[in-house]
């Protein structure tokens, strides 16, 4: 009889709930998943571990030498390395004590002997066994035919060239800015106002800015127009332009925190407006050569090559394999009644918006972050710089 597969023999002891704790995490880790209510992985999921390097016959013939046997099945040496090499380094420390790697090889001789009473039991037609071995074969499957074929060091090098080429302004930024404002109706009332807006701290001057501020929609925000360039665009491309006046202000200041004098704002005649300006935040133009942000290039083109692969392997059984599906039948699918969410202001994840020298909804270091479920950030990986933010003062 040939050695049960790990994934077997785990499966049957997640069924069984036979062995402590500690036993199952020893050899189990895809049981105590299946145990504690986890879902399983993904199948067709990137490896976490690289292909093991080719061994010489000598160290086969090392690895095959039986420390136990069950029956007609022999617990290898080379079983005993590989449940070791599966353990975190803390973990894989421990069992250089004899005592430890004798309750390891026990553990396995457990789970054989459990195993083949669950062979006798019948348990290997059980929909969850079922499931739990074409799971496994899956991941055998991918690992072998996709993830041992197409890995990141496949990925040429003109290949990461040409997509940084392509994509400049995912490893290029220019130096954007972050300020405030309060818009009054002349230039009598801001410079009356200016000297108070310059001793204010961070609350206060967003006080002023929600008492005094004639501009609507940027007075909700404490007079906050969040960050953009020397163009007045946002890295948020859902944000208006900013004014030329309120970018030429903006950025001729010199540190955050400042104040710059009243200026004119919105062209002549009844338009025209006046407007006190704080620069609160700052974020140095960046710059990432090939060589920086060649890593994170290849990772990219290795999962969607990988993924493209895999897509058209599944389009190829689409056509072998007669398959139905009615999404109409779906819509009697019940589900249970959602959770009702906590109205609590202060609870994780509440709004915060206009806390001055935090980053804003929508935005990340290097431009719009997609919403939960939308498309992933195209700056995925790209670790430039963080903002200068003005300290908030009490």
């Amino acid at each position: 009889m040939r050695p049960r597969s790990r994934a077997w023999i785990a499966t049957f002891i997640a069924l069984a709930g036979s062995l402590p704790a500690a036993a199952i995490v020893a050899s189990a880790p895809h049981a105590i998943a299946q145990e504690s209510g986890m879902p399983p992985p993904d199948p067709t999921a990137p490896p976490v571990d690289a292909p093991a390097p080719p061994r010489s016959p000598e160290d086969e013939a090392r690895r095959a030498q039986a420390v136990a046997r069950v029956g007609d099945v022999a617990i290898t040496v080379g079983q005993l390395e590989d449940e070791i090499a599966r353990q975190t380094p803390f973990m894989r420390a421990r069992f250089r004590d004899r005592h430890e790697l004798e309750e390891l090889l026990d553990t396995l001789v457990r789970f054989e002997m459990l195993a083949r009473e669950a062979d006798r039991r019948g348990l290997g037609t059980d929909p969850e066994v079922r499931e739990a071995v074409a799971q496994s074969a899956v991941q055998h499957m991918i690992r072998r035919d996709f993830d041992e074929r197409i890995t990141v060091e496949s990925i040429p090098q003109a290949d990461v060239q040409a997509y940084y080429d392509g994509h400049p302004d995912e490893f290029s930024r220019p130096e954007v800015r972050r300020a405030s404002q309060i818009v009054l109706e002349s230039e009598e009332q801001a410079r009356a106002l200016v000297e108070e807006a310059r001793a204010a701290d961070a609350r206060r001057f967003r006080q002023l800015a929600q008492e005094r501020s004639i501009d609507p929609e940027s007075r909700q925000r404490g007079g906050d127009l969040r960050y953009f360039d020397d163009h007045g665009v946002s890295p948020n491309s859902a944000d208006p332009a900013v004014d030329e006046a309120i970018v030429r202000a903006t950025f001729a200041l010199t540190n955050v925190g400042d104040v710059g004098d009243p200026i004119r704002i919105g062209g002549e005649g009844a338009n025209q407006r006046w407007a006190i300006v704080k620069l609160t935040g700052l974020r140095p133009a960046e710059h990432r050569s090939v060589e920086d942000a060649g890593q994170g290039i290849r990772l990219r083109l290795w999962r969607t090559r990988r993924q493209e692969a895999l897509e058209g392997f599944v389009e190829e059984l689409r056509g072998r394999i007669h398959t139905e599906v009615h999404y109409e039948r779906m819509a009697g699918i019940r589900f249970d009644p959602p959770e009702r969410l906590s109205s609590d202001p202060h609870a994780e994840g509440a709004d915060e918006e206009g806390a001055e020298g935090e980053g804003t909804e929508g935005e990340s270091e290097l431009g719009p972050v997609a919403p939960r479920g939308g498309a992933p950030d195209p700056h995925e990986g790209l670790d430039l710089a963080p903002a200068t933010p003005e300290p908030e003062e009490d």
